[in-house]
């Protein structure tokens, strides 16, 4: 899925930019750069732009309709009610900029957690499988012997 964007800085103003899916690298590289923007200092025009980018990305990433949700877990059924409040419920144009920023950040953590589960199933880097989760040790001294 790919959207055209305008973009509103001097350097990029009037030329769009192609907003794709995009790579696994790509997908963390726009969630950080969206998590670390900050509310004072980020004008409201990035802000609409990243609704726009994150949108296009969370929809490509999500696999299940509510239809479908039938045979989830409740954890997998909340988060997908989440995934599609996020995405049927976009910023109104006049909400005031707080809105639009915990709106960006919500739909960053939510695209963070898409890929994430995404990764699961596919093989790690030189098409090796993916590690094991660590061991869980037991802390010194807790619940031997006691």
């Amino acid at each position: 899925m790919t959207d055209v964007v305008k973009t509103s800085s001097a350097s990029g103003a009037g030329r769009p930019r192609a907003v794709a899916a995009g790579g696994k690298a790509d997908v963390e590289q726009e969630v950080r750069r969206v998590l670390a923007f900050r509310l004072g200092t980020t004008t409201r025009a990035e802000l609409d732009s990243a609704v726009i980018s994150l949108r296009g990305r969370v929809g490509a990433l999500v696999g299940h309709s509510p239809a479908e949700a039938e045979g989830m877990s409740g954890a997998d059924r909340g988060f997908l009610l989440e995934v599609t409040h996020l995405l049927d419920n976009p910023p109104a144009p006049e909400a005031l900029s707080h809105e639009v920023y915990s709106h960006v950040r919500a739909l960053a953590r939510v695209l963070r957690k898409l890929a994430a589960m995404n990764r699961v199933g596919d093989a790690g880097p030189s098409g090796s499988p993916p590690r094991p989760p660590l061991p869980v040790r037991p802390v010194p001294g807790r619940g031997a012997g006691r």
